[in-house]
């Protein structure tokens, strides 16, 4: 391939990640609230003797866990508030897994660029 055709290609794969930039950071602009942790559903049993643990072996419950310090800490999400607790933790999972891809296309930008800047470079006889 000659040097011509490489520094096109090259050109595009950057327009290519750049535009794969741009969607992915269309997620920010959205005004969902975001809740740390992550939204668990689980059963429980609360030991009384005579609820409804003991007899059907358990109840459903959610909680919201989420590291603090280095330690999982976990909190009981309470029913009324479940759907949404539910999709504001997934958006708080979806905003950072976007951050961990655009730090990812980042790197791939600095290999183009360093690989375009080495293909436009002349050297002076």
């Amino acid at each position: 391939m000659n040097a011509t055709k490489k520094l096109q290609t090259a050109k595009q794969k950057l327009r290519d990640l750049q535009g794969d930039r741009r969607r992915r950071l269309r997620i920010f602009n959205h005004h969902h609230p975001l809740i740390a942790g992550s939204y668990g559903e689980f059963f429980i049993r609360c030991g009384q003797p005579t609820g409804h643990c003991h007899k059907e072996g358990g109840h459903f419950a959610t909680r919201l866990s989420r590291w603090i310090d280095g330690k999982l800490k976990s909190q009981i999400v309470k029913v009324a508030d479940r759907s949404w607790v539910k999709e504001a933790s997934d958006h708080y999972k979806l905003h950072k897994a976007t951050l961990r891809d655009i730090q990812k296309l980042n790197l791939k930008e600095a290999s183009f660029i360093k690989q375009l800047t080495k293909l436009k470079t002349i050297i002076y006889p």
